[in-house]
């Protein structure tokens, strides 16, 4: 078995075989002068949204904007999120004018908003992050608004709208960014279209600047041509991680799309230098729960222990078109061998003592060195990173940087 090092992430091995075609679309952009508002945005609207199996498609310039875009569009005035997602979500909302409410997720990293008992108010629309490519769960009602930033390959709920991200590691990414929002109503997406600022007139107070260009949509084209085939290569390198973890009670439950794949284990840090020391990437999708960061969002004084123990526990394995089996068998061998075969009972023990640990690890420690906290001011926490670019952490999980105390 080769020992070569098997990378987080390597898009070269999805790009390789379609390099000579994504250098004739940039091409023909640069030989036709045509960079913005041009025919290659509208034939990929076009075509993402039959993808999606939507009327419209109304793409921006990143996922956030997208966000920002469909909730103006749909005048929403509050939503709740997830504690446990990445905080562009509950960035691109308040730009829209959205209180934005964090919640906390329950053991499988699903939203559990509180319920309100009578008379106060129910909770906020929630708006759902389908983190990881994990698909909604059948009982769950639908929203009018999701972040499927990481779902490229789901079908969105009749009226819903969904926005998208084309960031470059995404499944369907760009060279650079972009961002769309699909939906089936004509009306909103004509609204969205104004919100853009497409032809440099004043078609909305709230409008922003946010448009994708054309090298991005010719790229983005002939990469969607390959995305059924880039999804089905997710789906087997991730079912081939849950066969050899079934003993292991680490993998997550119920139906994904695997943009990422993600487990949970009780020592992350020492798996992560486990997998370093052999060669293999891997990553924290994410480590601070918003309800411990201040942002446009409220949480002060939140308690979500759902999402403490999520954040604390979460890890993510290469999970790419072109990894090889070999590739998958070595990196879950690694794993096991760190585990040491333990069986899923005992890391389901495990996993709950480390969340309580973390957790009372940063409380203290806010206590101790902001005693602003108690009163509600909100405290940044983030671990020290050795490389941005592998997500190799290193440092006391408790040693803070802090917003202003």
């Amino acid at each position: 078995m080769s020992d070569a090092p098997i990378p987080f992430c390597d898009l070269s091995r999805a790009h390789g075989p379609i390099r000579a075609d994504i250098d004739a679309a940039i091409r023909a952009c640069i030989d036709s002068s045509a960079f913005l508002r041009g025919p290659q945005t509208q034939a990929f609207e076009e075509e993402w949204a039959a993808f999606c199996g939507q009327r419209h498609a109304v793409t921006c310039n990143s996922g956030t904007d997208a966000l920002t875009l469909a909730a103006t569009a749909l005048n929403l005035r509050a939503a709740t999120v997830p504690s446990n997602t990445l905080p562009l979500t509950a960035i691109g909302l308040p730009r829209a004018g959205v209180t934005v409410t964090i919640c906390d997720v329950d053991d499988d990293g699903w939203p559990a908003p509180p319920v309100a008992p009578a008379p106060h108010p129910p909770p906020a629309p929630l708006v759902p992050v389908l983190l990881y490519g994990r698909l909604p769960r059948p009982a769950e009602p639908a929203s009018a608004l999701y972040d499927a930033a990481h779902a490229h390959g789901w079908k969105p709920p009749p009226r819903a709208l969904a926005a998208w991200s084309f960031y470059p590691t995404k499944t369907l990414g760009a060279l650079g960014d972009g961002g769309a929002v699909t939906t089936d109503d004509a009306a909103l997406a004509q609204t969205m279209r104004d919100l853009c600022g497409r032809d440099d007139q004043l078609r909305d107070r709230r409008q922003l600047t946010s448009r994708m260009d054309e090298m991005q949509a010719a790229v983005l084209r002939v990469k969607l041509r390959h995305l059924p085939e880039w999804i089905a290569m997710r789906q087997q390198i991730g079912a081939r991680y849950d066969r050899a973890f079934a003993q292991l009670g680490i993998n997550l439950r119920g139906p994904s799309l695997h943009h990422l794949y993600c487990i949970r284990v009780p020592d992350r840090e020492g798996l992560q230098r486990t997998l370093t020391a052999r060669g293999i990437g891997s990553k924290v999708h994410w480590e601070m729960p918003l309800h411990r960061q201040e942002g446009p969002w409220q949480a002060s004084g939140a308690t979500c222990p759902g999402a403490d123990a999520w954040c604390a526990s979460v890890l993510s394995l290469p999970c790419y078109p072109g990894l090889r089996e070999d590739e998958i068998d070595r990196v879950a061998a690694a794993v096991g061998e760190h585990l040491g075969g333990g069986g899923g009972r005992q890391i389901a023990v495990e996993l709950a003592l480390a969340a309580g640990q973390f957790a009372a690890e940063l409380a203290l420690a806010e206590r101790q060195i902001c005693p602003a906290r108690a009163s509600g001011t909100p405290v940044v926490w983030i671990r020290h990173r050795d490389n941005a670019d592998s997500g190799a952490l290193s440092g006391n999980p408790t040693e803070p940087i802090m917003a202003p105390c």
